[in-house]
Order: structure tokens, then C-alpha cells, then sequence
């Protein structure tokens, strides 16, 4: 399989402060584990990022075991204290892809889109938190030619289902440098559509 990948980081009329990470991870057992990370607070930007490295670091350690438990230990560890405690939770998207199955955790506004060959759709996770510690799990199978794409609630508020399909479908996904150049396009359709604040999203292409 190939995988290509693209990331939108725009300030807007505020300088962005969101986290947000795309690496391969190698393991043991397995050498195409992609994980993708996106951390959004527009006051805490060193706070995202050391979402992002611990996140970084407990998956790199058990990508190879159950990544839903892995998961729940890292959510339930954010909400009830430590890095985050006395300050608002961030938005939180942590998915991991091991060959053509993926794993979603969400907590807040971030939404993911799975794009196929002749459509556009939202990947919905169910809640699993608790009243202290919110947040939701999804899991799945792509098929072969399937783009995912992360963003923050400013870049889907104002993006039409059909520009996502047209600029990210995996049929455009001819290397980085195009996928990037189309992300590069949605952006400017945001804004041009009234969008201020900061965006973020990132996109990996499987084909």
C-alpha cells in the first residue's frame, strides 16, 4: 500500500495555536502503523503539543496491542488530571491506522470524513467516557482507496461535501505534493467564504 498525506495549519485573523501531527510508526510486528493527531486549544499551544508527544510516545510503545485500551488510558489521563488539569480540555482527535483498519478517538468539535471513490461521509465514534471524561471510539475497515480526513470545526463549517470530494477523493491523490496543493484550495475556499478563524486538518490518502 501507499499512503500520501497533506496538513492545513492557517492562523487566520489569530495566530493558531492547534497541534497537529502525521508519522509512521514501526513496530515489531508491523511496519505500516500511520497515526495522526490533532490537538486544538486557541490558547494553550504548548499544551497541544505535549498532547501530541505523549500521544506520540505511549502508541509508539503499543501500537502492536489493544489500541482501544491504549486509547482510554490517554483520554482518561487527559481529562482527569495531569497535563490538563485546572485548564479547559482541548479538542482531541487521536486515529491510527494498521493496514486497512482504522481506530478513531474523539473528544469536542474535531469531526473525521472518510472520502471515498464516489462520495463524501462523516465518521461518527460512540461515546465511551464517563460524567468526568468525555469522549468517543470508532472503528473500521477501509477499502482500497479511501482518504481520511481530520479538521477542526472551522474547517468543516463552511465546506461544501462536494469540494471535499472533488479536491480529496483518492482519485486525486497522485503524490504529497498534489494533495497538498488541493488542501492548499480548500482553505482559500474558506476564507473566501467568510471563515476567521484558525484551521486546521490533516489528510492521509491510502491507496
Amino acid at each position: 500500500m501507499e499512503y500520501y498525506a497533506a496538513t492545513l495549519r492557517e492562523p487566520g485573523e489569530k495566530l493558531n495555536n492547534d497541534g497537529l501531527m502525521i508519522k509512521a510508526v514501526h513496530t515489531k510486528k508491523r511496519s505500516d502503523v500511520v497515526v495522526m493527531v490533532l490537538s486544538a486549544h486557541k490558547k494553550a499551544a504548548k499544551l497541544n503539543d505535549k498532547i501530541i508527544r505523549a500521544a506520540e510516545k505511549m502508541i509508539y510503545k503499543e501500537a502492536d496491542g489493544d489500541i482501544e485500551n491504549c486509547l482510554q488510558r490517554l483520554f482518561i489521563r487527559f481529562g482527569k488530571g495531569g497535563l490538563i488539569r485546572r485548564r479547559k480540555n482541548p479538542d482531541i482527535t487521536i486515529l491510527i491506522l494498521k493496514g486497512i483498519n482504522y481506530h478513531i478517538m474523539n473528544r469536542g468539535n474535531n469531526r473525521v470524513m472518510r472520502i471515498g471513490r464516489t462520495g463524501a461521509t462523516e465518521i461518527h465514534c460512540e461515546n465511551v467516557g464517563d460524567a468526568s471524561v468525555d469522549y468517543c471510539y470508532a472503528t473500521g475497515r477501509l477499502s482500497e482507496g479511501s482518504t481520511l480526513i481530520v479538521g477542526t470545526q472551522s474547517f468543516y463549517e463552511r465546506q461544501l461535501g462536494a469540494d471535499i470530494h472533488k479536491r480529496m477523493c483518492p482519485q486525486m491523490c497522485i503524490d504529497d505534493e498534489t494533495m497538498q496543493e488541493n488542501i492548499e484550495y480548500l482553505r482559500s475556499l474558506l476564507f473566501s467564504r467568510g471563515e476567521e478563524r484558525p484551521v486546521t486538518a490533516a489528510a492521509l490518502c491510502m491507496k
